[in-house]
């Protein structure tokens, strides 16, 4: 029996894992068939791990779930998990889903929290990317229209001399 939040379930050890510092729990861009409860140590989820503009969305620990995104909607995943220390997780499939909300009937509010949090953050991304992009093509404008004024300037020289 584990203990979350005072609430007593029964799980089989098929349904835990462990991960040390450090591994992958999960990637982004692809699909994983679980999500995951945390019942110790911590987490830490990114959006484009490992390239030059990877962002920490945020380090999770004790009861938090991630991955809920994942399994109710059959896509790929939104980020990467990584262990961030030492983690003890149950891993919740599909199958399994509709048994642990009704066996953890507090988890199914926080797997609502969570995917609320993941599409708030997602949202912050997609508008910090079009921020970028407005101002990238902004950029290419203004370089596009100097190019534009030096080539006629060329042909205005060219034709008076």
């Amino acid at each position: 029996m584990i203990d979350w939040k005072g609430e007593l379930i029964n799980m089989d050890k098929q349904r835990m894992q462990a991960f040390h510092a450090d591994e992958i729990i999960m990637r982004e861009g692809k699909t994983c068939d679980a999500m995951y409860k945390i019942l110790s140590g911590s987490v830490a989820v990114y959006v484009r791990y490992g390239e030059e503009d990877e962002h920490l969305i945020g380090i999770y620990s004790k009861s938090r779930c991630f991955g809920e995104m994942n399994v109710l909607s059959e896509q790929p995943g939104a980020y990467t998990v990584i262990a961030y220390d030492d983690v003890l997780l149950v891993r919740i499939t599909k199958d399994f889903l509709e048994e642990f909300i009704q066996n953890n009937p507090r988890n199914a509010v926080e797997i609502m929290r969570n995917m609320g949090h993941t599409i708030t953050v997602m949202q912050k991304n997609i508008d910090l990317l079009l921020d970028d992009l407005n101002e990238k093509q902004d950029l290419n404008r203004r370089r596009t229209q100097e190019l534009r004024d030096k080539i006629s300037q060329y042909r205005m020289k060219g034709i008076m001399v």
